[in-house]
C-alpha cells in the first residue's frame, strides 16, 4: 500500500532589504538617466538598486567578478567587463536595460577587462585589457560584433588604465594610464584605428581618471602624484586624429594654491593621488583624493597661465579651493544624481550624498568591505542584529534598514559575535586571540581576555545565564571561561580536535556544548564535569552545528554539501539531506520553534527547509558570491544572510512557514536547585555573583539612542599595553648597588 505524502511547494524567497556594493571598481557606480536607479557591480552580478523604494535586483551572466561597468547616455544599454583566472579570457557583455537580457558579448581580452565605455550616440563600446592583455577592442553597436583590435600602448610606455569618450563625436576616444595618454580615431569602414600621442613635454605621470568638458576642447586627468593635468585636444580630424597642423598637448599640471606660504612653496597636491574627477559648469572641478578628501576647486583665471612658466616646481598652483570635506576610504566614483547632488562611492563600500550648493554630506549606504563571518540576533529581540567582519562589529536596524553602531578593531578580523542573554553586552572573539566584550549602545570596551587562544579565536558560544562563555580556537582547543563583573577566569580546556573549531553551540539547559571541527568530528562536552560525552564523525569538514531547541538532536553541515541529523544521547545518525551536489554548505540557522531552518552555501543559494519532512520549501538566489553566514530572527518571520563580498540580505519568510510551538502548551523544564549540605555560612567577601546588574546600557535601547540616518563609530583601545621601563636602571635586574640599603 502506497501512502501519499503531501509535498510542500518550493517558493521563491523575496529579499526585504539588501546591503551590498563593490566600491573597489573604479567608476563602477552609475545612475540610470531615466529611472534614477543606481547601477553597480556586486561580485559576478550587476545590481540595479532603487534607493527611494529600497529595492534591488540583479543581472547575472558573468562567470567571475565584474571589473568595469558603463551605462549608455540614453540608458538603453549597459556594458560590463570581468576579470578571470590566469590563462582564461575575460568577457565583455552588452545588456539591454529594459529586458535585463544579454544582447552581445565577446571574449577577446585575456584575463581582465580594465575599463569600458560607450562612445557618443551609442555607436561603439570601447574596452581596454589589463596588464596581461594590453589591447583596445572596438565593439560595433549596430552589428553587435567587434570590428577592430590594436595594442593600447607603445613599448616604451605603461598600461592603459582608463578610457573616456568625447561628448559630441562618436568616432573619437581618449585612453590614459601609466605614462600613457593617447587620442584615438575609429575608421569603421576600414575597420582600423588611428592614434596620436598627447604631447606631455617633460611631464611623466600615472593617470588614474580622466574627464572631458562638454565642448570637447579640454581634458582633465587625475594623477598618482596628486596633481591635475589639463590638456587641449584640438579635435577632430578622422585621418590625423587632431586638426591638420596641430596636435593635442599639455597646458600644465595643476595643484591647489596655499596663500599662507611664499611663492615656490604655495602649491598643494592631493594625498594618495587624484582618484576621481568631475567637470562642473563655470570651469569648476569636483576632485576626490586617495585619502578620502573631496574638494570643489576653480581655476585662478585672474592670473594668466603664462606667468607660471618660471615657477620653480613642476606643479603650478593654478587651482583655488572653494570648499572641502572628507569621507572614509579612497574615492572610486563620482555620480551626478541631480545638478546639485552627487553620489560619492569609496573603496570601503560606502555611498555618500553630497549637495554641492549647501555642501552637506550624508551617508546613504554602508556594508562590510570584506566577508561577513558571523550574524547574530539578541535573545527575543528582532529589531536589531549584529554582524562580524574585517576590523569591525556592526549593529544593524531591521526596520530602518541601516547601520546603527560600528565598533572598530584595526588590522584584525572578528570571527564570531554574540549578545549576552540579558542584552547588556556584546561578546566577540578575534583572530588575534583576544576575547572582547562591549556595551551595546556606546560600544565601550567592558573587558578583554588576551591570549585566549594562541593561534587566534574562531568560534564562540554564550550561556543563557551569562555566567560563562565557551570559545574555540584555530589550534583546535575548546575553552570555558567564567565571567564575573570584575574578573574573568579560565575554568577548563577541552582537547580532542586536531583542526580549527568552526562552530560552537550550547543547549538550552547550559549543561552541554557541542563543537564542530574541520577534522571531520563533532564532540559533545559536559560543561559541569569538563569531559567528553559523545562524538560523531563523518567524511567531511564540518562547517556549522546546531542544537534542536529541545536539545535532543543536533544538526550539522559540511564541505560535502550534506545536512545531517544526529541523536544526542548515543550519536546515532538519523537522516541525511543533500543540500548541494557541487559545493559546500557553510552555515545553518534554525527558528525558535524548530520547525524550519535555513542553509547557505558556496553555490550562492539560500534554502529554507522543513525540519520534520526534510523538504526545501523556499529558495533564494540573490547573492553574488559564496554565502558563509546566516541567522534566523527570534520572531521567525525573517532571517539574514551574509556573503564573502560583504553584502547582507534580509529575507522575508512566507507566513505559512513562520512555525508554531511543538507542542503548543508544552511544559518548560528547569534544572533542580542543589540543596546545600550542612550549615550555610554567610560569605564575608562578595565575589559579585549575587550583585544585581546596574541599570546601564541594554540592546533594546539602541534604537532610541541612535538618531535616524546616523552611525556611531567607536574605535576599540589597545588591549595589551607595553610596560614602561622603570626610571631606576637597576630596577629591572633587582640589583641593590649599596649594601647598606640591602
Amino acid at each position: 500500500m502506497i501512502m501519499a505524502t503531501a509535498v510542500k511547494e518550493c517558493q521563491h524567497l523575496q529579499p526585504r532589504a539588501i546591503f551590498g556594493i563593490n566600491g573597489k571598481v573604479e567608476n563602477g557606480v552609475r545612475q540610470h538617466p531615466i529611472t534614477q536607479a543606481a547601477i553597480f557591480p556586486l561580485g559576478n552580478k550587476i545590481a540595479i538598486a532603487d534607493f527611494k523604494k529600497n529595492t534591488q535586483e540583479f543581472v547575472a551572466g558573468h562567470t567571475n567578478s565584474i571589473s568595469c561597468l558603463d551605462v549608455s547616455k540614453s540608458g538603453k544599454y549597459i556594458a560590463s567587463g570581468q576579470v578571470n583566472h590566469m590563462g582564461f579570457r575575460g568577457y565583455v557583455i552588452v545588456w539591454d536595460y529594459e529586458s535585463r537580457k544579454e544582447i552581445g558579448r565577446h571574449d577577446l581580452h585575456k584575463v581582465k577587462v580594465q575599463a569600458i565605455c560607450f562612445t557618443a550616440e551609442e555607436r561603439f563600446v570601447i574596452s581596454i585589457g589589463g596588464k596581461d592583455d594590453g589591447s583596445v577592442i572596438v565593439f560595433d553597436m549596430q552589428t553587435f560584433t567587434p570590428i577592430c583590435r590594436q595594442p593600447a600602448s607603445r613599448a616604451i610606455s605603461g598600461n592603459a588604465l582608463t578610457v573616456r569618450p568625447l561628448h559630441n563625436n562618436p568616432f573619437f576616444f581618449l585612453t590614459a594610464g601609466d605614462r600613457h595618454l593617447r587620442l584615438w580615431s575609429i575608421l569603421r569602414e576600414q575597420k582600423k584605428l588611428y592614434v596620436q600621442d598627447v604631447q606631455l613635454a617633460s611631464k611623466s605621470r600615472q593617470f588614474y581618471c580622466a574627464r572631458i568638458d562638454k565642448k570637447d576642447e579640454f581634458a582633465y586627468l587625475g594623477t598618482g602624484t596628486g596633481d591635475i593635468v589639463k590638456i587641449v585636444l584640438n579635435c577632430c580630424d578622422r585621418d590625423n586624429v587632431t586638426r591638420p597642423g596641430s596636435s593635442s598637448g599639455i597646458l600644465g599640471a595643476f595643484g591647489t594654491h596655499n596663500p599662507r606660504k611664499p611663492t615656490g612653496r604655495d602649491c598643494n597636491r592631493y594625498v594618495n593621488g587624484v582618484r576621481a574627477l568631475y567637470v562642473l559648469e563655470e570651469g569648476r572641478l569636483l576632485i576626490g583624493a586617495g585619502d578620502g578628501g573631496v574638494e570643489l576647486v576653480e581655476e585662478r583665471t585672474e592670473i594668466p597661465l603664462i606667468n607660471f612658466r618660471e615657477y620653480p616646481g613642476p606643479t603650478w598652483p593654478y587651482l583655488r579651493t572653494v570648499k572641502r570635506t572628507r569621507v572614509s576610504g579612497r574615492i572610486s566614483s563620482f555620480v551626478r544624481s541631480t545638478p546639485e547632488k552627487f553620489y560619492i562611492c569609496t573603496d570601503t563600500n560606502e555611498i555618500y550624498m553630497l549637495n554641492i550648493s549647501t555642501w552637506v554630506l550624508k551617508l546613504l549606504r554602508t556594508c562590510h568591505a570584506k566577508a561577513v563571518y558571523f550574524i547574530t540576533f539578541p535573545k527575543n529581540y528582532a529589531a536589531v542584529f549584529a554582524t562580524a567582519g574585517h576590523e569591525s562589529i556592526r549593529i544593524w536596524s531591521l526596520n530602518r534598514k541601516q547601520e546603527l553602531l560600528r565598533i572598530m578593531v584595526y588590522n584584525f578580523n572578528c570571527a564570531a559575535v554574540r549578545f549576552a542573554q540579558d542584552g547588556t553586552s556584546i561578546v566577540s572573539v578575534w583572530n588575534d586571540g583576544i576575547i572582547r566584550a562591549f556595551t551595546p549602545i556606546t560600544g565601550r570596551l567592558i573587558y578583554a581576555i588576551p591570549n585566549a587562544h594562541n593561534k587566534g579565536c574562531s568560534a564562540l558560544a554564550v550561556a543563557s545565564t551569562g555566567r560563562f562563555i565557551v570559545t574555540g580556537g584555530i589550534e583546535g582547543q575548546v575553552r570555558v571561561w567564567k565571567i564575573e563583573p570584575y574578573r574573568q577566569d579560565l575554568v577548563g580546556v577541552l582537547k580532542d580536535h586536531s583542526g580549527p573549531i568552526t562552530s560552537l553551540d550550547i543547549n538550552y539547559l547550559d549543561t552541554e556544548v557541542i563543537s564542530a571541527c574541520t577534522d571531520g568530528s563533532c564532540v559533545i562536552w559536559d560543561i559541569n564535569r569538563m569531559t567528553r560525552k559523545q562524538v560523531v564523525t563523518s567524511n567531511t569538514q564540518f562547517m556549522s552545528v546546531l542544537y534542536f531547541p529541545t536539545g535532543v538532536q543536533i544538526l550539522t553541515c559540511g564541505s560535502d554539501g550534506r545536512i545531517i541529523y544526529w541523536m544526542v544521547y548515543n550519536g546515532a545518525l538519523i537522516r541525511e539531506l543533500t543540500a548541494s551536489k557541487k559545493s559546500s554548505v557553510n552555515c545553518l540557522s534554525m527558528n525558535a520553534t524548530g520547525d524550519y531552518f535555513v542553509s547557505v552555501g558556496s553555490d550562492l543559494q539560500v534554502k529554507l527547509w522543513d525540519y520534520n519532512s526534510g523538504d526545501v520549501v523556499g529558495v533564494g538566489s540573490e547573492h553574488a558570491s559564496s554565502v558563509i553566514s546566516a541567522a534566523y530572527s527570534p520572531c521567525g518571520k525573517m532571517f539574514v544572510t551574509g556573503s564573502t563580498d560583504g553584502s547582507l540580505i534580509i529575507w522575508d519568510v512566507p507566513e505559512e512557514y513562520w512555525g508554531s510551538p511543538n507542542p503548543v502548551d508544552g511544559p518548560s523544564y528547569q534544572l533542580p536547585k542543589a540543596q546545600p549540605k550542612g550549615k550555610v555560612v554567610q560569605s564575608r567577601v562578595d565575589s559579585g555573583t549575587r550583585l544585581k546588574p546596574a541599570p546601564g546600557e541594554n540592546i533594546n535601547g539602541l534604537l532610541k539612542a541612535t538618531p535616524k540616518d546616523d552611525i556611531c563609530c567607536v574605535e576599540c583601545p589597545p588591549c595589551a599595553k607595553k610596560e614602561a621601563k622603570a626610571a631606576d636602571p637597576f630596577a629591572e635586574c633587582k640589583i641593590v648597588p649599596d649594601v647598606r640599603k640591602c
